[in-house]
């Protein structure tokens, strides 16, 4: 009997291993001899880590990936400048590439998604490029000239061969994952004799009108990000400062969560998206838009999402330009009290920074520079720093003189000044006036140096 169910068992395995089919991705990159190649899984500008592998003496490599992979876009990378954009859905996958110049080709052997994809991507190239050509002719050149016609027969040729070949594709083949990708991602094509004014104006109108944000497998590609990234490019067109862009940012921002509102899925992945994009160029007031006029409410699933979500924006607008620093009580590296509301300068720099980061070995010594010029009732600084180690910390300041107020809670980022703080990255500036307002948040060293000029420096 015991026999029998072990064998059973193992019986059992076999059947399930043998189910668990694997699926190759086999590649070529020419004059890539014994490099490291990296598959990574696509989700809008992230990047997941799936393998790593090396190529022989050819160029060549393979991936061996499970049946139950995610399904979607996956880059094979071997540095930035040196990857291939592939669609992963259920068949093996072989393809070659002569080099990384801008003439080289992807050439797909086998994978019914890439061959469709890729036909797709090298006729929109083709077409796209000379129709760029064309197009300031069809604007400016005499329109009477018998030249005229035939750029306009030209541009409105490849025009049609495109859009008629995308409609083939997506026709013919409704169920590939290439045929859903495409059909968001095909270019709009403005009239043709339109001035910049009015195609500007046309494509601000029908931009977005393909995509379709109710797809969440383009959750799992970069076609929808690029999209609105494109389509919020076109808001700068006549802004003529920088007030008026921003406005212009703003209104296309309604415009896209407007359209993505469709689907709760989507709907969140563009708020994160737009969120990320605009803490990392530092938007005030787009991040301030979104956090006040968000729908996240409106939807009934919650999400693991839409409650990191929530709190996110929540932070945002406690953190805004013009509100309260949050208060704290801390200890210094010295074992003092340190509270931020007895800090009595006329400006305070609160930073959060560590020992192992580069930025901040650049950022740091700025903040230095006008520490040293300055007495401790005109400019006061507090870092924070997300070390670990006590060790670490007392060398850096040792070692550059960072003679301020230094706080460490040695909890790396689980610390409860980071926390309040929303710090994610390293060096994270805040500018704080006499009654611990928010003045700035200086991103880089140039945006440092002008708001310590004019707030310091008399």
């Amino acid at each position: 009997m015991i026999r029998a169910t072990i064998t059973g068992w193992i019986l059992l395995s076999v059947l399930y291993l043998s189910a668990q089919q694997n699926h190759q991705i086999s590649g070529s990159f020419s004059g890539l001899s014994n490099e490291k190649i990296y598959l990574m899984r696509v989700s809008g500008e992230n990047r997941v880590l799936v393998d790593t592998t090396l190529t022989d003496q050819t160029g060549a490599f393979t991936f061996s990936l499970r049946e139950d992979a995610p399904t979607g876009m996956y880059i094979t990378i071997q540095s930035p400048g040196r990857a291939v954009e592939l669609i992963v859905n259920h068949e093996d996958i072989q393809f070659a590439t002569t080099g990384f110049n801008g003439d080289d080709e992807v050439q797909i052997i086998s994978s019914v998604e890439n061959l469709l994809y890729y036909n797709y991507l090298y006729l929109k190239g083709h077409n796209l490029y000379k129709m760029d050509l064309l197009r300031p002719l069809i604007v400016e050149y005499p329109k009477s000239d018998p030249f005229y016609k035939a750029v306009v027969e030209q541009y409105t040729l490849m025009k049609n061969q495109l859009e008629e070949r995308i409609e083939t594709i997506i026709s013919d083949h409704p169920n590939t994952l290439a045929a859903r990708f495409i059909k968001s991602d095909q270019p709009l094509i403005a009239p043709t004799g339109m001035n910049a004014g009015d195609e500007n104006q046309y494509l601000k109108t029908h931009y977005l009108n393909k995509v379709d944000f109710s797809d969440t497998m383009l959750i799992r590609s970069s076609i929808v990000t690029s999209k609105v990234v494109q389509y919020m490019s076109l808001y700068q067109f006549n802004a003529n400062s920088q007030e008026s862009l921003e406005e212009n940012l703003l209104m296309a921002v309604d415009s896209v969560l407007k359209k993505a509102a469709v689907n709760q899925q989507m709907y969140e992945f563009l708020v994160d998206f737009l969120v990320k994009g605009f803490e990392g160029i530092g938007f005030e007031r787009g991040l301030e838009h979104i956090a006040n006029s968000n729908r996240l409410e409106q939807f009934c699933e919650n999400t693991q999402r839409k409650a990191k979500l929530a709190n996110k924006m929540e932070l945002i607008r406690k953190l805004a330009l013009g509100q309260k620093a949050p208060r704290f009580t801390t200890l210094d590296l010295n074992g003092n009290m340190v509270t931020l509301d007895s800090i009595k300068a006329k400006t305070t720099v609160l930073v959060f920074w560590a020992s192992w980061c580069p930025h901040c070995d650049e950022l740091l010594p700025v903040i230095k520079t006008y520490y040293d010029q300055t007495t401790r009732n005109q400019l006061e600084v507090i870092s924070v720093s997300v070390d670990d180690s006590k060790e670490k910390i007392l060398q850096s300041i040792q070692k550059n003189g960072y003679h301020w107020i230094n706080v460490g809670e040695l909890k790396g980022w689980d610390g409860p000044l980071i926390d309040e703080y929303g710090i994610a990255a390293t060096p994270s500036v805040f500018i704080l006036d006499q009654d611990k307002t928010i003045l700035s948040k200086p991103l880089n060293k140039e945006l440092l140096k002008s708001e310590l000029q004019k707030r310091v420096i008399k």
